[in-house]
Order: C-alpha cells, then sequence, then structure tokens
C-alpha cells in the first residue's frame, strides 16, 4: 500500500472512537469534520451498537433542550420545615444507649433523604434567582 492510497483511505473507526467523538463533538454528525464524519457513518450502517449509542445521545440531547423544570412554589420552605420535624422527633443518643444494648452501627435517620431531596432541587430553585440576577446586568 503506498502513502497515497493510504490518505485517500477514509479512517476506520470503531465503537470506542466513536463514543469519544459524540462526547466531544456532539451527536449531530453534520458538525463534525469531513473524514471523521464518513468513518462514523461507515461505522453506523455496519454496527448496532454504534447505532444504539448514537440514539442514546439523541435522546440525551433531546431531554437536555426540553423545557427547564421549576419547582413548586414554597417546595424549599417545605424540606426545611420537615428536616427540622423530623430532628425534633429522632431519639437522643442517650435514649438510644443503655448499658445492657450493644452498640449497633449508625442507621440512616429520616433527615438525610430530606436534605438529599432538597440538594437534588436546589438547581431547579436556583436557577430563576440567577437568570433575575443576570437580566439586570445585561
Amino acid at each position: 500500500m503506498t502513502a497515497l492510497s493510504k490518505e485517500l483511505d477514509p479512517p476506520t473507526m470503531d465503537v470506542t472512537m466513536f463514543e469519544d467523538l459524540i462526547d466531544r463533538l456532539g451527536e449531530d454528525l453534520s458538525h463534525w469534520p469531513d473524514d471523521q464524519r464518513r468513518a462514523a457513518e461507515e461505522l453506523l450502517a455496519s454496527s448496532s451498537a454504534a447505532r444504539a449509542l448514537h440514539e442514546e445521545a439523541r435522546a440525551v440531547r433531546k431531554a437536555l433542550a426540553g423545557p427547564p423544570i421549576s419547582a413548586p412554589a414554597g417546595l424549599a420552605d417545605r424540606i426545611v420545615a420537615a428536616a427540622r420535624a423530623s430532628a425534633k422527633s429522632a431519639p437522643s443518643q442517650n435514649d438510644q444507649k443503655t448499658a445492657e444494648e450493644p452498640v449497633r452501627p449508625a442507621q440512616p435517620g429520616k433527615v438525610l433523604p430530606v436534605l438529599l431531596l432538597a440538594l437534588c432541587l436546589l438547581p431547579s430553585l436556583a436557577a430563576p434567582a440567577l437568570l433575575d440576577l443576570t437580566r439586570g446586568c445585561i
């Protein structure tokens, strides 16, 4: 094989390389460099794994392009109130341990799930406030 024929042959692509390029360049092949796009199109024509990966990337892009989800009014206040009420109703350490009882490993309480939920919802609660701040700066 001569150097000229190597230049004319499109580069071959495997599923791992295809996944890396989707991560870096996006799932829209029209934005890819020509040689990589041609190799990706050939791989898509011959590989069901590549097609599944491409469809998954499209689904993720479509989901992310949807309208933002906002939390209902007062949700943060209700989460904090529930966490405080749960913490108050939890028995103290002195009530749990006696000399006769063996020491047990700590078990997750009721507060942790509530706090985890609050952390998950925090970006959706903060995003509208940040947008309002940036509108005044433009």
